[in-house]
């Protein structure tokens, strides 16, 4: 059988090739997802998380008064709520990017930017719920940020990345 005699159902290899990786970058997108959704549990509370993030501050710093030792806690702590979700937001751009029929810049960094609320309301839901933890808009404006930060950040190197034949006519 010639290669135009192929049914136009079956996947050619590029197609299937663009498959597995559209199907790859969402996997890592729902296993950030999920490493996110474990840090928001009981197991990565302040009691927990102090008792090695306190010696390490102390390595780092020295001997701190109790305030200020508290607030780099604090900072260190909010800095990771930042970061993960950053990171989602990367990946969900991403996986958005390769999937997206049109409008593939904007439908990703909505979509990322979807996804980085969903995941930051639901674990600070949970965490509400939760006999040791505390759920915080707080945390889950912090979280946006990251995402958000994350998403322009992307915007604007893919802007500048433009060349000038890529970018619409204005005639």
């Amino acid at each position: 059988m010639a290669a135009t005699d192929q049914n136009p159902g079956d996947p050619t290899p590029a197609r299937s090739a663009r498959r597995r990786s559209i199907l790859l970058a969402w996997t890592f997108v729902f296993v950030w997802a999920g490493v996110i959704w474990s840090l928001g549990g009981d197991d990565w509370s302040l009691q927990q998380t102090s008792r090695f993030l306190s010696p390490m501050i102390e390595f780092v710093f020295g001997d701190l008064e109790g305030p200020t030792k508290w607030r780099i806690y604090l900072a260190v702590r909010k800095s990771a709520h930042f970061v993960e979700y950053a990171i989602l937001a990367l990946l969900t751009f991403r996986a958005a990017l390769l999937s997206a029929p049109r409008n593939h810049v904007a439908t990703a960094a909505w979509t990322a930017l979807f996804l980085v609320a969903l995941v930051a309301t639901a674990d600070e839901a949970r965490q509400a719920f939760s006999g040791v933890r505390s759920g915080s808009p707080y945390d889950v404006l912090i979280d946006l940020t990251g995402g958000a930060v994350a998403v322009a950040a992307l915007l604007l190197i893919l802007r500048r990345l433009r060349t000038p034949s890529d970018a619409p006519s204005r005639a």
